[in-house]
């Protein structure tokens, strides 16, 4: 019985002990500054770049040793002035505008030694000048025919010689073989045309004052006239005499 009581004696000390010796597990503390939970973003997929294709190797080797050539500055041509008409210039022919015509003299001075006289209208090439001397201004000038000297071209108000030429003129000087020439008969009469030199050659018609001809042979002199071959833009052809002592039928255009 002793031995009985014992026993429950110790087990009921030792669920005492086991009861005192408990200790409940602590409760979690939330974390201070810490709320509700917040739902995390998904994160978004990165987008990879897409990859630059690289040029072949020779397309590189040719942008990589390829320099650019400097363009060079273009050189503009130095512009020539336009001469002004009536400019007078060496080397390029003339006009004779003077109502009586121009004195050719030996030099630049109207008391030196006369050579011939240029008729107004003449066309005369500029090979020297221009010298100013005594009140003139004058030019060097030859015709191409023999005859070249010093020209008074004017006086600083009046021209007597300029550089614009104009349409040909007829010009009083003598005809010369191939001059284109027109017929020049004055008080409205007609120049005769002839198949032979001379005034008893038989008549092939006659033609009209500013008739233009074209000198192809001559001269010949008959009675007391030089007679020329001439021919039409038409295909007319014949003689016509140059002019009488007084009158002159056929002036050479200059």
């Amino acid at each position: 019985m002793f031995h009985a009581r014992l026993l429950v004696s110790v087990l009921l000390a030792l669920a005492l002990s086991a009861c005192g010796s408990f200790v409940p597990p602590p409760e979690p503390t939330p974390a201070r500054g810490l709320g509700k939970p917040t739902a995390t973003p998904t994160p978004r997929a990165t987008r990879t770049p897409t990859r630059t294709p690289t040029p072949p190797p020779a397309v590189q080797a040719l942008y990589l040793t390829l320099t650019p050539t400097a363009t060079p500055t273009p050189v503009l041509p130095t512009p020539t002035p336009t001469p002004y008409p009536g400019l007078i210039q060496l080397g390029k022919p003339a006009r004779v505008i003077a109502r009586t015509g121009l004195n050719v003299r030996e030099a630049p001075s109207p008391s030196a030694q006369r050579l011939g006289n240029f008729p107004p209208n003449a066309v005369v090439t500029v090979t020297e000048g221009p010298v100013e001397a005594e009140g003139y201004i004058w030019w060097k000038v030859d015709n191409q025919y023999g005859l070249a000297g010093w020209v008074a071209g004017g006086d600083g108000e009046d021209v007597w010689l300029t550089g614009e030429l104009g349409e040909k003129r007829p010009v009083n000087r003598p005809v010369r073989l191939g001059d284109v020439v027109q017929v020049t008969t004055a008080n409205g009469r007609n120049l005769s045309i002839r198949y032979e030199p001379g005034v008893r050659g038989l008549l092939i018609k006659r033609v009209v004052a500013g008739t233009h001809l074209q000198v192809i042979d001559g001269p010949v002199i008959l009675d007391n006239v030089r007679w020329w071959k001439v021919q039409r833009a038409d295909g007319l052809v014949g003689w016509a005499a140059e002019g009488s002592k007084r009158e002159r039928w056929l002036s050479p255009l200059e």
